[in-house]
């Protein structure tokens, strides 16, 4: 009791801005930029490409990004940036990892447009990932356990990865050094979304099509950024599709116990509708300061098993969205159905409501259980819980085969029961302020997220 009790009290703070982020490294480069003088969008942007380097087996710059935000004073909007399929790209060529699954990369366009919403230089947000990845940042258990998952694959398609070199895995605490990726984020920042239309992402088409994938040079020239309209149902605001926002909010809108059963029924739905559920290796990172700007950020990979395998040897792991989101087996012209030009589907997606006179954004990782966490977090925070219960609440998830798993006095009656608190849930809520008040943030205290308060 005592334990649970200062886990309890370690997962809230309440300040004129706060920070949420699935690693410390990530919330100190985030509160860096707030102290600097820059607002929710300038640490959103340090927080990600810390986490590029913090977090490579999750998320980074051959990934893509879903956001919910909004400007001081003004409307809650959407970000997209979901590469769309490349040129050569048809459904009998696709697989679900290897090179023949990497898909174009939206995080570059998605990560330039959240700067242009910011006031500091890119360098200086960008200098903290820097020098993280030359410094180095130490192996906690749940990456290594992403990588023991992938190790077929590495073993298959990057056999000099950096991450497993030579097939040797490294221990808890190691320090795990990538240069390279620094290298990479320097270039971001003189390139921005153009960081592959060069020679680098020549090299990334001439690996992919060597070991027999689809994406060519030229793919890289697209901007999939896109600034779009939420989705809302009743109180509840979504990001839309080709995210699972509109899902979350058909499962909430039907009330009652968040049960795998209702779940099962919104995602048989959403499938008949061409939106395909995937397993996803992805981060989240939040913000709202002390001028009422307000950002959610998810950015992925796509699957935790080191996404496509395909990892170049400066560490950067190419997504394999195109083929996790596409669904071979769809029909001609539906959402899902794979096609040069059309964006994936995708399991990420964000949220807020106002209940009670509170404005509450949130969201979490999870890919499939994406929907099941962010459902149980909203019918927790309904029935009037704190932020810190809502994040510490027993919860359930499901895998991709729908096998249930349950956390003891979680709002499920199947499922085979495991540890407290064993799931690897990173939900994380902010609270806004509207009346110059205190904002208040709450983390996961699952999976070693951390929510802190800039003064």
């Amino acid at each position: 009791m005592v334990a649970d009790a200062l886990l309890r009290a370690s997962v809230s703070v309440c300040g004129p801005a706060v920070v949420t982020a699935a690693h410390p490294a990530v919330a100190a480069a985030a509160a860096g930029a707030l102290a600097a003088g820059g607002n929710a969008f300038d640490a959103a942007v340090a927080g990600c490409l810390m986490e590029t380097v913090a977090l490579p087996i999750k998320c980074g710059l051959a990934g893509d990004l879903v956001a919910l935000f909004r400007p001081a004073g003004g409307q809650i909007t959407a970000l997209i940036s979901v590469g769309a399929g490349a040129a050569a790209l048809t459904a009998a060529a696709l697989t679900p990892t290897g090179p023949a699954s990497v898909g174009v990369p939206g995080a570059p366009h998605g990560y330039a447009t959240l700067a242009g919403m910011g006031r500091l230089p890119l360098g200086d947000l960008a200098r903290p990932a820097i020098c993280a990845a030359r410094a180095g940042i130490a192996w906690r258990g749940v990456d290594l356990a992403y990588v023991r998952a992938g190790a077929a694959l590495l073993a298959r398609y990057s056999p000099d990865n950096p991450y497993a070199p030579n097939g040797v895995l490294p221990k808890v605490g190691d320090i795990r050094k990538l240069p390279g990726l620094g290298a990479l984020v320097e270039a971001f920042v003189a390139q921005r979304e153009a960081l592959f239309t060069g020679d680098l992402g020549v090299s990334i088409a001439e690996r992919v099509q060597r070991l027999g994938g689809f994406l060519r040079p030229e793919d890289f020239a697209q901007t999939p950024a896109r600034i779009l309209a939420p989705h809302q149902n009743g109180s509840l605001v979504t990001t839309p599709a080709p995210t699972h926002g509109p899902a979350l909010a058909q499962a909430f809108a039907q009330g009652g116990p968040p049960t795998p059963a209702l779940v099962r029924e919104v995602l048989a739905d959403a499938k008949a509708r061409g939106r395909r559920a995937a397993d996803g290796g992805t981060s989240v990172f939040g913000c709202a300061d002390a001028e009422g700007n307000v950002v959610v950020v998810l950015h992925s990979n796509s699957f935790p098993q080191m996404a496509s395998g395909v990892v170049m040897p400066d560490g950067l792991i190419l997504n394999n969205r195109a083929g996790r989101g596409f669904d071979r087996d769809a029909p001609a012209g539906s959402v899902a159905a794979p096609g040069p030009g059309k964006t994936p589907p995708t399991t990420l997606h964000a949220w807020a409501q106002r209940q009670d006179g509170r404005l509450i954004f949130g969201a979490t990782p999870g890919g499939v259980n994406q929907l099941p966490w962010n459902l149980q977090v909203l019918t927790r925070l309904a029935a009037g819980d704190t932020l810190v219960d809502a994040v510490c609440a027993p919860r359930w998830a499901m895998d991709a085969k729908g096998a249930v798993t349950v956390e003891p006095g979680a709002p499920s009656n199947e499922g085979t029961a495991i540890a407290p608190y064993a799931l690897r849930s990173v939900a994380q809520l902010l609270c806004v302020a509207e009346d110059g008040g205190l904002h208040h943030a709450a983390a996961d205290p699952r999976t070693g997220a951390v929510a802190v308060a800039v003064y």
